[in-house]
């Protein structure tokens, strides 16, 4: 695996972080992953992640900071929502994604859907070049 997505996936806090209390409120939870709570809103109105609610209030177990985790991995990779959730579907709660060799194998196939694009891409540019050549000579 790239150095850096393991450097991004490390700089997540640990789940130990989560209160003695067991739970953790949508504010505390985005401080403690880094992320906009509108962000883990729409993660929820897509059901990647899916808290107990409180009356009014959310509240993320210990389980819920560690998909939001896997999800935010996965999204930095570019990841669809479909795909993340057939990804997260054969990780169990506690497991990282990078670590699961499910996971990784789907991750392979999402690069090269990537190399594909990528490819796709340069020849584009190189076309859009040749035509702006033609035009300019």
């Amino acid at each position: 695996m790239d150095s850096h997505l393991n450097e991004s996936a490390a700089n997540l806090p640990d789940d130990s972080l989560v209160p003695q209390d067991g739970f953790l409120f949508i504010g505390e939870l985005a401080k403690l992953t880094a992320t906009d709570p509108k962000t883990i809103r729409f993660y929820e109105r897509v059901e990647l992640i899916s808290p107990p609610r409180h009356g009014r209030f959310r509240t993320y177990l210990a389980s819920d900071v560690r998909r939001l985790k896997n999800i935010l991995t996965l999204r930095r990779l570019g990841v669809p929502i479909a795909q993340i959730r057939e990804i997260l579907d054969m990780l169990s709660p506690e497991e990282d994604v990078l670590a699961s060799e499910k996971a990784v194998r789907h991750l392979k196939r999402h690069l090269d859907l990537l190399k594909t694009l990528q490819d796709e891409l340069l020849s584009q540019i190189e076309k859009t070049n040749t035509a702006l050549d033609s035009l300019v000579a």
